[in-house]
């Protein structure tokens, strides 16, 4: 099989044909059409790096079959023909996509100096066109590992807040229960508020973990009946800061510290560990404060029945700004988020 270069010739006059086919012949192969439609009917066949064309032809002048050539072969370097009294014809064709053009009468040297420049150029863009395809190749793999370990990442933090939830569960079997709603109803007035959905998701991890804190806390007190004494009242505000201390050391639970630590504070500035109100209290941790104060109250403990849709409301609403943001409160209020 012929490895060289492949040149087409197309002139509807055979003697400038064959002369630039015989300058050629040794160094390229060299193959032959004596008219426009003839040439690209050949090319469909067996595409060529470059083509010498005459500018006047009948049938399909050389300006027509450079657009219809490099349309169909945009890599394909095409060499114009022309008589002095075309010269501004060719110079124009450049804009369509010549590389450059030969006066008649021309020369062997003429012929194999612009036929080698053609050439050198169709080797640079495709040199150029493979180190892309290479570089493509390799971005789309690297997106590929990426994904795989981003997919890998996911799952290890899945399976964390799984492992954290059923050690909570294992401590309070309530505190699980509990914090799986909480974390369903924090997506829910997250997505009421706007929130962007990845920002949703990690609120609602940050949501199921929020009570963590509470395997540090005397199995004693959090499954007390009764009413707690200040000792361990004081003993249970200490979980926040406990949980903290849990999660820190796990780099992809860093965005639920903010829940985790906050989610007893109140918006008037009288809530725990430390005592920040209003805005001050990040966003995410007003969502899950209402969140979990709201499941609380609809959940039946040993001391007392769940409450009505209606007195959670009536809660709701006695304690905007002052347990609660208002802002956040006004969506469930209106209906904009359901309670079951």
């Amino acid at each position: 099989m012929d490895s060289r270069e492949k040149i087409l010739i197309i002139d509807d006059e055979l003697a400038p044909r064959e002369s630039i086919r015989m300058v050629l012949k040794d160094r390229y192969a060299v193959s032959t059409a004596s008219g426009a439609p003839e040439g690209i009917n050949m090319m469909a066949q067996n595409p060529v790096d470059l083509v010498v064309m005459d500018i006047k032809m009948p049938k399909m002048d050389g300006i027509t079959a450079l657009q219809e050539i490099k349309k169909r072969h945009p890599d394909t370097e095409v060499i114009l023909l022309t008589a002095y009294a075309s010269l501004e014809t060719a110079r124009d064709a450049i804009r369509f996509g010549a590389f450059d053009y030969l006066l008649k009468p021309f020369d062997k040297d003429d012929i194999l100096m612009v036929v080698e420049k053609g050439l050198s150029k169709r080797r640079s863009n495709t040199g150029l066109k493979l180190e892309r395809d290479i570089l493509l190749d390799r971005a789309s793999n690297l997106e590929q590992q990426i994904n795989e370990a981003r997919s890998n990442i996911m799952m290890c933090y899945e399976g964390t807040v799984k492992a954290l939830i059923l050690t909570i569960d294992a401590k309070d079997h309530y505190t699980y229960n509990h914090s799986n709603r909480v974390a369903r109803l924090s997506a829910s007035l997250a997505g009421a508020l706007g929130v962007p959905r990845k920002t949703i998701k990690e609120i609602e991890h940050a949501a199921s973990i929020h009570d963590i804190g509470k395997i540090g806390i005397d199995e004693n007190i959090l499954k007390k009946n009764g009413k707690l004494t200040l000792n361990e009242y004081t003993e249970i505000k200490r979980h926040p800061a406990i949980g903290v201390r849990i999660v820190q050391s796990v780099p992809f639970l860093e965005d639920a510290i903010p829940v985790i630590l906050h989610h007893h504070e109140r918006y008037d500035g009288k809530g725990y560990p430390e005592g920040i109100k209003g805005e001050q209290i990040p966003l995410s941790a007003r969502i899950v404060i209402i969140a979990d104060a709201v499941d609380a109250m609809m959940s039946a403990r040993p001391y007392r029945d769940a409450l009505t849709i209606q007195n959670v409301m009536r809660e709701l609403e006695n304690n905007v700004g002052t347990q609660f943001d208002p802002e956040i409160v006004e969506f469930v209020l209106n209906g904009k988020v359901s309670l079951v």
